[in-house]
């Protein structure tokens, strides 16, 4: 939680979660307030001919009450107070704890990047666009290595789900995942499983990336303040390297769980979490041996 009161504004990718307190103790009743979004879609500088709202001047066609709208969420009425205040709830945060969660991987300080910790392995994936046989766009994920280092056609490092599993680890281990954004998008990028800690971002050089380490072209930057502590799922910029520290840690269930019959192992899933994203391909296995 914040020290205190923020400026109303929250930059929220799909699919990431935010506990929002509002205080309408100020606000007088038959006001009429809306939550809208004015993120660009796609964000952050996509082409204003997909973003889809009434008065886009880019998509004329979108007519109020008749067309996608992606900027108004949500309408507030606010009310005459009725009675004598709700009793205040009082919980318990051990009882809020997620036993799964443990303590913290990493201490974090707000407005300061950290460092992984000494001895933890370091995995480094990416995020892709290319075409498929039809010359549609689409986006996977990848490691740092073309899957096929010996073809004509323009680099990639995207692999399709059904292909052979990269991302295999133990049980109880702790990795540190960089992620490369080489695509002109943002990607909410979600983990089953495990919840995951930011550690920073960094630019890098996503027009010349080869393989293997980028170059990188700024200094390490700090997680935002809504992103301090536990996160399922993870805004990635494009040409910056998103760092992440996790522990896949199985849960415990008071059954036998089957292995997958693709691959042996405890068969988990990470993927873009934009619904056509994840849909066509933007996603991959995580086993856990």
């Amino acid at each position: 939680m914040l020290n205190g009161p923020q400026q109303p504004t929250l930059l929220v990718a799909p699919a990431e979660r935010a506990d929002i307190i509002v205080d309408f103790r100020n606000v007088p009743a038959g006001s009429i307030l809306i939550l809208y979004n004015d993120a660009p879609a796609p964000f952050p500088k996509g082409d204003a001919r997909n973003d889809y709202y009434p008065e886009n001047p880019k998509t004329p066609s979108s007519l109020p009450g008749f067309s996608p709208n992606t900027r108004t969420l949500l309408q507030i009425r606010v009310k005459q107070s009725v009675g004598a205040a709700d009793p205040i709830i009082r919980l318990s945060a051990t009882n809020m704890q997620n036993p799964n969660d443990g303590p913290f991987l990493v201490s974090q300080q707000p407005g300061v990047a950290t460092q992984p910790p000494a001895g933890v392995p370091v995995r480094r994936l990416t995020l892709n666009e290319t075409f498929d046989a039809f010359g549609r766009l689409i986006q996977m994920l990848g490691t740092d290595q073309q899957p096929d280092p010996g073809s004509t056609k323009r680099a990639t490092f995207g692999r399709p789900y059904e292909s052979a599993q990269t991302e295999v680890v133990t049980a109880g281990s702790v990795e540190v995942w960089e992620i490369l954004n080489l695509t002109g998008d943002t990607h909410p990028i979600h983990f089953h499983l495990v919840n995951v800690q930011v550690l920073s971002r960094q630019a890098f050089s996503a027009k010349t990336y080869s393989g293997g380490a980028p170059n990188y072209l700024g200094p390490l930057m700090a997680p935002d303040l809504n992103e301090l502590g536990w996160k399922e799922t993870v805004r990635m910029n494009p040409g910056e390297v998103t760092r992440v520290i996790m522990k896949f840690g199985l849960s415990g269930v008071p059954f036998a769980v089957p292995p997958s019959p693709r691959t042996g192992g405890n068969e988990y899933v990470w993927h873009c979490h934009i619904l056509e994203h994840e849909e066509h391909d933007m996603m991959r296995p995580l086993i856990v041996t």
